[in-house]
């Protein structure tokens, strides 16, 4: 939240579920922060783009979604700028995970031995959990039904729609699990410099 503040955001919407009461209670309606926060209270819960139906149709900009579960020192006004200079309907953050594998990893051809490699690290692309949407994919989706981000985006692909994918090179973790709340709060602070 100060993060997109400092990029000039000053409205939010916040899909909530799971400990409402407790988000509600501590981020009010945001005017302790100098912006507007509206809640989308979720009866059952809709997956990361499902919650999006609840938005006012009034949106025409591109706007802003993230997973509340991540920290990033990614720019959000230059999400946007990237997601407009690409003329997307939806972008999809990535962020490039490593894989580092502890045993040599053996080759096989049939029953025979093709070779070994020893503690091989494997890179790949994965979602950030941090997207921009144009208001034109709302439409596809599926009323009251749970939707994740990534088949609201498939499906614009599908539908002809430009998705881009922008990499985060900045700081970025979820902090979804014990250890890696941990690790973010011994990294934010330093993440600033």
């Amino acid at each position: 939240l100060e993060q997109c503040i400092a990029s000039g955001f000053r409205e939010f919407y916040f899909a909530v579920n799971y400990l409402k009461e407790q988000i509600i209670e501590h981020f009010r309606d945001g005017k302790g922060w100098g912006v507007s926060i509206d809640y989308l209270v979720e009866d059952e819960p809709l997956g990361t783009a499902g919650s999006l139906q609840l938005l006012p149709r009034s949106l025409q900009e591109p706007f802003l979604v993230m997973n509340g579960d991540v920290l990033t020192r990614l720019n959000p006004s230059q999400l946007l700028r990237f997601h407009v200079e690409h003329e997307a309907a939806g972008t999809l953050c990535v962020r490039e995970h490593t894989i580092n594998v502890p045993f040599g990893v053996v080759q096989t051809k049939g029953v025979e031995l093709a070779g070994f490699e020893e503690k091989p690290s494997y890179s790949q692309l994965v979602n950030a959990g941090v997207y921009v949407v144009d208001p034109q994919l709302l439409p596809l989706l599926p009323p009251h039904q749970a939707t994740d981000m990534p088949s609201l985006l498939q499906s614009a692909q599908q539908a002809g729609h430009r998705v881009a994918v922008c990499p985060i090179h900045e700081y970025w973790i979820d902090v979804g699990r014990p250890e890696t709340l941990h690790q973010a709060s011994k990294d934010w602070p330093k993440s600033l410099c």
